[in-house]
This record gives C-alpha cells, structure tokens and sequence, in this order.
C-alpha cells in the first residue's frame, strides 16, 4: 500500500499561503502610498512664504515621506525575498508535482537523512536508497528528496521499498509486497 504525500488540500492550502501574502504585500503597498501622498499634499500646501517654522515643517514633511518610503523599500526587499519567494516556489513545486511526469522505482532503504538541503528555494531532507542502475549495470546510492514539512518514511535499513518520485522529489511511497518481491523471481 503507497502513502502519498500530497494530495489536492496541500495544493490548495500553498495557493491560498500564496495568494494571501501577496494580498497582505499589496494592502501594506497601498497604505504607504497613501501615507506617502498625504504627507506630501500636506507640504505642497504648506504657503511658499519662508520662516523659520514653516521651513522646520517642510522638512519634516519631506523627512517623513523619505523615511516611509525607504522603511517600505527595506520591508518590500525582505518580504517579498524571503517569505513570498517561498511560499510561490512551494506552490510551483506543487503544480509541477500534480501535472508533471512521475517515475515508480523499486529500492533497498539505507537511512533517512535529516540536513536540511534547499533546492529552487523549498526546503527538503533526503531518503537515500540502493537503487539499480539499468544503464551501468551496478547498483547506485540515491537520494530522493522528502518535503520538510511531510514526515519522513519510517523504514529499517534494508527494507525493499516502492516509491514514486517527480524530479527526484518523493510522491509517495511504501513497502514492497512479499507478493511483489517473490514474483519477480
């Protein structure tokens, strides 16, 4: 029996993630802009006659739209790097997963490896297998990649195992059947 690690709620769980921090980049974008333009009305409107105290209060006006606007610049420089980055390469890696091609690989498990390895900005632990190589005629040692936020398979060293991948990123997996392993002999 596979376990299949992902399934539509997953998908529709990164879109929504997806969509929801781009609304909250969006809205964050709109109240300094009008903050931004209010502050400058306010010194367009300020009497071009020059004293002392107007001239305080226009630069204070114009240190206030400049400081808004490069806090904003700052926050849009790590907001959109880090969180919105991740959260649209998770869900790209999902659309993929779901219309993309997937091979079905029978192996021996070796170990599960908990290091924590980053591929096109999604984090992943790695399953590493003894797999059969048809084009080298030998036997390989090969890491698939487990989402970290799924659970890692619970094998023992040497358990025979089917699984499917997309990219090398596991899909699902599970044990082989006694079935399965005696009629391939």
């Amino acid at each position: 029996m596979m376990t299949k690690l992902y399934d539509d709620k997953d998908y529709e769980t990164a879109y929504r993630l997806k969509r929801k921090l781009l609304a909250v980049y969006l809205a964050a974008l709109a109240a300094v802009f009008a903050a931004c333009a209010v502050v400058f009305v306010l010194f367009l409107l300020m009497p071009y006659a020059s004293t002392p105290e107007l001239k305080a209060r226009k630069d204070l006006y114009m240190f206030i739209d400049c400081a808004l606007s490069v806090l904003f610049a700052i926050y849009s420089v790590i907001y959109i790097c880090i969180p919105y980055r991740r959260a649209r390469f998770y869900f790209k890696m999902l659309d993929d997963m779901r219309v993309g091609e997937k091979t079905k690989n029978v192996a021996t498990f070796l170990r599960n490896d908990e290091t924590i390895t980053e591929v096109r900005f999604v984090d992943f632990r790695t399953m590493v297998v003894l797999e059969w190589s048809e084009k080298t005629q030998e036997y390989m040692r090969r890491n698939v990649l487990v989402d970290k936020e799924k659970p890692m398979p619970d094998f023992k060293s040497g358990d025979i195992i089917t699984y499917e991948t997309h990219a090398n990123m596991l899909v699902s997996y599970g044990l082989k059947s006694d079935d399965d392993v005696f009629g391939d002999l």
